[in-house]
C-alpha cells in the first residue's frame, strides 16, 4: 500500500515461507518435524533475543524493535510500575511468562510470528520511521517497535473493515504457522482429508497428530489443516483438551 503495509495473500505466504524453510531447513519440507525456530530467529535472520515483562498482566506476548530505542516500555515487578530499557534495532522481546514450562507452543508460536514482523514489515517502519507502537499509541511517543497482544487467529472481525496494524498482525500470525506446519509435510502426516460428516475421533486424532509431530498447540494445528485443506473448517470447535496428553486418539 502507499503507506508501506505489504499486501500478501495466503498463497504469497506460503510461497515466501516455503522458501525461507528451503534455504533454512530443507528437510523440515519432505520430513514432518519441529522447526528451530529459536535458531531461524538468532543465527538465520540475524535477530536479537531477550526476554523481560512486557506487561503487568501478560496482555502481550511479543515485541519487535525495528529502530535503537532507549523508550521501550516494560514491567519492573520488583517495583510493581513501568519502566523504560533500552533496546537494539531488530531486538525481538519475549514475555517472561512464555518461558514457563506449560507455555512451549504458545513461545515457539510467537517466535515465528516475531520473525514474520521482521520479514515483512520493517519496510514500513522504514517508510515511515515516526510510526508509533500499533497498539498502543497513547503508552509510547517512540517510533521503534510494535507490541503484540495475546490474540487468536479468529479474533478479528470481517475482513473489509481490518486496519493496517490487524492485517500485519494477521500476516505475521500466518506466517508463523507456514513456518512451523509446512503445508506438504502436514499434509503426508494428517492422510486422508476429512471434510465431510460431523466431528469425529478421526478428526481429533489428526489435530492431535499434527501437534505432537510439529511441537505446536491442537489450536494452531487445528487452524493449519483446515487453511491447507485437511480438515473442514468449523468441524471441531475446543480442541484444547487434546493439549493435556491424557486423550491419545487412533482410528
Amino acid at each position: 500500500k502507499q503507506n508501506g503495509v505489504p499486501v500478501l495473500s495466503k498463497q504469497d505466504i506460503e510461497a515466501i515461507g516455503e522458501n525461507f524453510l528451503r534455504d533454512f531447513c530443507p528437510d523440515a519440507l519432505t520430513n514432518p518435524q519441529p522447526v528451530d525456530v529459536e535458531r531461524f530467529l538468532e543465527m538465520y535472520l540475524g535477530l536479537r533475543l531477550d526476554f523481560q515483562f512486557l506487561s503487568n498482566d501478560g496482555r502481550y506476548l511479543g515485541m519487535m524493535v525495528f529502530n535503537d530505542t532507549d523508550k521501550v516500555i516494560i514491567y519492573d515487578p520488583d517495583k510493581n510500575e513501568a519502566d523504560y530499557i533500552h533496546a537494539d534495532a531488530r531486538t525481538v522481546l519475549i514475555d517472561n511468562s512464555l518461558l514457563e514450562d506449560n507455555q512451549e507452543h504458545r513461545y515457539r508460536y510467537t517466535i515465528g510470528h516475531e520473525c514474520g514482523h521482521d520479514i515483512f514489515h520493517s519496510g514500513f517502519y522504514s517508510y515511515n520511521p515516526n510510526q508509533m507502537s500499533l497498539f498502543d499509541n497513547d503508552r509510547t511517543g517512540d517510533p521503534a517497535m510494535v507490541q503484540c497482544r495475546m490474540v487468536g487467529q479468529s479474533n478479528y472481525g470481517a475482513r473489509k473493515s481490518w486496519t493496517d496494524a490487524e492485517w500485519m498482525e494477521w500476516q505475521s500470525n500466518y506466517f508463523s504457522s507456514v513456518l512451523l506446519m509446512p503445508k506438504e509435510a502436514v499434509k503426508k502426516v494428517a492422510g486422508k482429508p476429512i471434510l465431510e460428516g460431523k466431528f469425529s475421533m478421526a478428526a481429533y486424532s489428526m489435530v492431535s497428530k499434527v501437534a505432537r509431530t510439529f511441537n505446536v498447540s491442537p489450536e494452531a494445528a487445528k487452524y493449519r489443516l483446515e487453511a491447507v485443506g485437511c480438515l473442514r473448517q468449523g468441524l471441531l470447535h475446543d480442541v484444547s483438551f487434546l493439549s493435556t496428553g491424557i486423550v491419545l486418539l487412533r482410528t
